[in-house]
């Protein structure tokens, strides 16, 4: 085992860093959940919800773990249940709720 000692001052800041990283998560995902199930999401809005990279959610949406549609301009829309039901599926709200 190992032990790290680190001044009270920086835990404090890391400490105080995360609260604010576990707020935004949370209100993103009321955001989100407060959508619609018929409304889209953008490609940013899932990466955003999902805290996954765009080349991440193209390999879900490539494997047919998450549905999505083609706009008029060919681009990538995500029904707002299948990105709840991928996350749901996947433990992301759990991982949402218990961070606070």
């Amino acid at each position: 085992m190992e032990v790290l000692l680190i001044e009270k001052d920086t835990f404090n800041c890391i400490l105080d860093e995360h609260q604010l990283l576990c707020d935004m998560i949370i209100s993103l995902a009321g955001h989100i959940r407060r959508k619609k199930p018929d409304e889209m999401l953008s490609v940013a809005e899932v990466c955003e919800f999902l805290r996954i990279a765009p080349s991440t959610l193209q390999s879900i949406r490539n494997s047919g773990k998450i549905g999505f549609v083609r706009d008029e301009g060919n681009g990538v829309k995500f029904p707002c249940r299948e990105v709840l039901g991928y996350a749901e599926r996947h433990g992301v709200t759990q991982r949402l709720s218990t961070n606070g």
